[in-house]
């Protein structure tokens, strides 16, 4: 087990050149000991070009990495103590599962008998008793990957275990109980995990915190709940979330003495706490809402005031809930709502909507505006 911390690490590559590209800008980040880890972001945002930094592939361009305080930035990656689960596992096909998970129990001098009895604790707890004996060339990518994990960890002196896109090659119905073994297996030696991916789901499902990744910047690290309630800026508003928050272009006007949100001819009240941190001279101003947030009325309110009058454009199945999309009477301002999946809704219909105060988000210059 081991804390890792990223210290002001840049990354460049082809320094120098006309094709220098900045993949890393500037990222601080701290894994505690024993922690589950997520680096989340769109392809090309500097997560896996991190994640070879940290274990020792890549030589930053600038920056440091510690693990316990010890800097290890020139350390190469032996010298770690860091297990690494590629995005397509490196499985010896000459060896059958039992000797691919003790193969580095062997190198390190290990006696035979304490060997197999790490095999076989590794082996219960990720379920792979009935292949041990098996050739990794017969097994599926989902199994490997298991296998690769094991060798991960197995041996006593893994400070952390950092994952490449692990699940790529995995058939959709498989990924969630890969997952959770995985998972089972962290908990287990409460070992330091970074797990990196562009799949907002996997990420959620398995780390506490979320480090979310943008062109080469960290721009919120975080719990799940945090990300999806609390987001930083308009972009992980966005990102996060399926479908993700209401970004509704706004105006900021005074009514009965408070600021609010203006779309339209629509005012949109918000709550007391953001009054004092807004300016009404402000422009580029959003508010963010969650489609779950969004309250849907089919027939007329009675208090008219707090809503607001749209007609459907489109109504979608999604799981157990339908997304209902919405257009503002008298804007172009197109809104998303989550209902349950038997509410009675149809295309062209009219309806209103309210967004309840407490859970807008205000947005200036796509930063979040006041502590939620």
């Amino acid at each position: 087990m081991a804390e890792i911390e990223v210290r002001d690490i840049r990354h460049v590559y082809d320094q120098g050149t006309s094709d220098e590209t900045v993949a890393i800008e500037r990222v601080n980040l701290t894994l505690k000991d024993g922690t589950a880890n997520a680096l989340l972001g769109p392809s090309g945002c500097g997560k896996t070009t991190l994640l070879q930094i940290i274990s020792g592939l890549l030589q930053p361009t600038e920056g440091q990495i510690l693990i316990d305080g010890e800097d290890v930035t020139d350390k190469p990656p032996e010298e770690r103590d860091i297990a690494q689960v590629f995005q397509f596992p490196v499985i010896y096909d000459s060896m059958d599962v039992y000797d691919n998970l003790a193969f580095p129990l062997r190198n390190g001098g290990v006696p035979e008998n304490e060997i197999d009895s790490r095999v076989q604790r590794i082996s219960d707890l990720l379920e792979l008793d009935d292949i041990l004996h098996s050739s990794p060339s017969n097994l599926g990518p989902e199994l490997n990957q298991l296998v690769a994990l094991g060798r991960g960890i197995i041996r006593a002196d893994t400070s952390a275990i950092l994952f490449d896109e692990p699940m790529t090659d995995v058939e959709p119905s498989r990924k969630l109980t890969i997952r959770r073994r995985v998972k089972e297996a962290q908990q287990e030696f409460n070992i330091t995990a970074l797990y990196v991916t562009h799949d907002q789901h996997e990420a959620l499902t398995f780390a506490e915190q979320v480090a979310i990744m943008r062109d080469g910047n960290l721009v919120q690290y975080d719990t799940g709940e945090n990300l999806y309630q609390n987001p930083v800026n308009t972009f992980i508003g966005h990102f996060i979330g399926s479908p993700g928050m209401n970004l509704l272009d706004c105006t900021l006007s005074q009514k009965n003495g408070a600021p609010h949100a203006q779309l339209g001819p629509h005012s949109v009240p918000l709550k007391e706490s953001l009054h004092p941190k807004l300016d009404l001279s402000w422009s580029d101003c959003q508010i963010g809402i969650r489609p779950s947030s969004v309250t849907v009325q089919v027939a007329n309110p009675h208090d008219e005031a707090d809503y607001a009058p749209a007609i459907v454009d489109q109504v979608e199945m999604v799981g157990g809930f339908q997304i209902i999309t919405a257009t503002l009477e008298d804007t172009d301002v197109e809104v998303k709502a989550r209902v349950a999946h038997d509410f009675a809704i149809e295309k062209d219909a009219s309806i209103w909507l309210s967004f309840p105060p407490d859970d807008i988000r205000f947005f200036h210059q796509q930063e979040a505006v006041g502590a939620a």
